[in-house]
């Protein structure tokens, strides 16, 4: 039966990766030392040869013996013939999180480091071993956080990787799930059968964290026919729910093409206040379609790797039906914006639409950059891609570096600098772009020509605080991780 399972896994792997065109790519392998990457890490090496893929396990340094097992997982990747890289996390360089988010901040530091191999090695996709009972997992972890049907409907076979910048052809890789159609069990029984050696995480049994207590609770009902909480319960209401997302995205695309603007050098989003003589805009009319149009903004802004919980939208809605209720009135309403969800919403005025930003960040929630050298991309805060380098026929010495800094953390070393180019900037910008909100999470980037020189200033829309190297001799471009399609966001 194993040996049925293994076969039938390979012809299945085969399939997607002809489906999404990737039979001529090299493929990243994600990893971990666990039952399910491993049977994947066997199955692909089958499905496209061991030569067509690279293997990648991050060691999160968490326990003591993982380590040990991250070299166990290279001995095996060696023996199947697939290339194979460790990348150990190095906690002494950030401040450690609490343990309530922990498990969220060692996720995105493992996708980034995920995403640097894929630079390395120019990789386009990266395969993962999420199996049916993640699908039910995911699921019902969204379910308790109130997800709309954007997040009911579960993880698809791909999607952006996360925190990753783009290949050299300008395109952001991608995350494939190959085994969402296979149970634990038979990754299992493939692993066994194979003679594979896997690792039991012993810290997935730590209910402290969310998912695995819930982990545990469909585990224990997954031998009941009747428990709602089954695998097979919970993945028969996602399948449902990713059906009416798919009918809803089908005219949300086209609504948005036409009310909502997308500023990608600035992470922004304004959606359109005019009515045309109805209660609220086209966009807000419909319930549902305000919710998913609002969850594909928020989760464009935030730039999260899950979807906006369906309270934080519900604050959202609150607000832009009570700005149409108190208008129509001639009344007033005492709240100007609403934060929440990582994302600021403010109201429109007679200037500018609804402007969707990123809510302000906590002090020190942003990192400075290290040197950068010229030509180099940098992913700043999760959300921006921003480039330095010289303009073309301009010489500039390989001295010069280059450096990114939140609004805060610049204000305390060039305030005058930065208040004066705010000052003349308003003259020549659009006032939504120059709104105080907009203006507090934008970057700063900091050039030095020289060592030791005094840095120049900039901001992410270009504007240059005063004539300098900066002005003259560098190009300095800022654009979204997501592109401008606000819909295609899993």
């Amino acid at each position: 039966m194993a040996a049925i399972a293994a076969s039938h896994a390979v012809s299945h792997v085969q399939n997607i990766i002809q489906r999404l065109q990737l039979g001529d790519k090299r493929l990243l392998l994600a990893v971990s030392g666990g039952a399910d990457s491993m049977a994947l890490a066997y199955i692909a090496s089958r499905a496209v040869g061991p030569r067509n893929c690279i293997a990648v396990t991050v060691d999160h340094g968490f326990r003591p013996e993982s380590a040990h097992e991250a070299a166990a997982v290279g001995r095996y990747m060696q023996k199947l013939g697939i290339q194979h890289e460790i990348r150990r996390l190095k906690w002494e360089e950030v401040q450690k999180p609490p343990v309530q988010r922990l498990e969220e901040v060692a996720r995105q530091r493992r996708y980034t480091e995920i995403g640097n191999v894929c630079q390395t090695y120019q990789v386009s996709a990266v395969l993962t071993g999420h199996h049916s009972g993640d699908q039910a997992e995911t699921f019902l972890f969204r379910f308790i956080r109130h997800s709309g049907i954007h997040g009911l409907s579960g993880m698809s076979l791909q999607t952006a990787l996360p925190f990753a910048l783009p290949a050299a052809d300008n395109k952001t890789p991608v995350i494939v799930r190959p085994l969402l159609d296979f149970d634990k069990r038979t990754l299992y029984s493939i692993c066994k059968a194979g003679g594979i050696e896997w690792f039991e995480d012993a810290s997935n049994s730590d209910t402290r964290f969310k998912r695995n207590m819930l982990r545990q609770i469909i585990r224990e009902a997954d031998d009941d026919d009747r428990s709602p909480f089954n695998v097979s319960s919970l993945l028969k209401v996602r399948k449902a729910m990713q059906g009416h997302r798919e009918v809803i995205d089908r005219g949300l695309a086209s609504l948005l093409d036409k009310h909502a603007t997308v500023r990608a050098d600035l992470g922004v989003v304004e959606l359109a206040a005019e009515t045309d003589g109805q209660q609220l805009p086209r966009w807000a009319s419909n319930p549902a379609v305000r919710e998913r149009a609002l969850a594909s903004v928020v989760g464009w802004v935030n730039c999260k790797d899950h979807p906006p919980e369906l309270a934080h939208l519900r604050q959202f809605e609150q607000l832009i039906v009570s700005f149409y209720k108190a208008r129509k009135a001639g009344a007033s309403i005492a709240q100007t914006s609403v934060s929440t969800a990582g994302v600021t919403m403010l109201p429109p005025t007679v200037r500018h639409g609804w402007l969707f930003c990123r809510q302000r960040p906590r002090a020190n929630e942003i990192q400075i950059t290290k040197d950068l050298a010229l030509g180099a991309t940098a992913l700043w805060d999760g959300r921006l891609l921003i480039c330095v380098q010289a303009k073309p026929g301009r010489s500039i010495p390989e001295a010069v570096t280059w450096r990114v800094y939140s609004q805060d953390a610049a204000m305390h070393k060039w305030a005058d600098q930065l208040l004066e180019h705010r000052r003349v900037c308003r003259k020549t910008h659009r006032p939504a772009d120059m709104h105080q909100a907009v203006l507090a999470v934008q970057p700063i980037i900091s050039v030095k020509p020289v060592p030791d020189a005094q840095p120049t200033l900039a901001f992410a829309f270009g504007s240059v605080c005063a004539e300098s190297l900066a002005a003259t001799d560098l190009d300095i471009s800022v654009r979204a991780v997501r592109g401008t399609d606000l819909v295609a966001r899993n």
